[in-house]
């Protein structure tokens, strides 16, 4: 099931739309060319096929999805805000090249993990100061 950009509130309307990671907690990593995010939050972790990873680089980059790929791009970047990956930026998109998407973008859910990786305690340290201190209570 597809959900488009506007059941995710977002209105690329005439403006440009610009998108930054949800939080820290949201990291990604390439592996030989594929990039995987993960959601520390959540513990859940995500594919992305080669034109949703292009795309992924772009936004993190700066770009406005829409303008660089249309309708498919804003619809990627409204997928990734529903999944918590993304969040709308306060500021201005940079400029960039329109894509040459191969597939439609598309982004793989996966749980197996998330028992374990919420389970790490290297995500229970204090950013600060660092292992093996634990994060003040609040």
């Amino acid at each position: 099931m597809s959900r488009n950009v506007a059941s995710y509130g977002i209105d690329f309307g005439a403006h440009m739309a610009r998108f930054e990671l949800a939080g820290p907690d949201i990291v990604d990593e390439e592996f030989d060319g594929e990039i995987v995010v993960l959601s520390l939050r959540t513990g859940q972790y995500f594919g992305l096929n080669d034109s949703g990873a292009a795309l992924w680089v772009a936004i993190k980059a700066g770009a406005d999805p829409h303008e660089i790929a249309g309708q498919q791009g804003a619809d990627f970047a409204a997928r990734l805000v529903g999944l918590d990956l993304l969040m709308p930026s306060v500021q201005s998109p940079e400029p960039a090249p329109k894509l040459d998407l191969k597939d439609q973008p598309a982004v793989e859910v996966y749980d197996d993990l998330s028992d374990l990786i919420l389970a790490d305690p290297i995500h229970d340290v204090d950013d600060k100061k660092g292992w093996p201190n634990l994060p003040d209570a609040v």
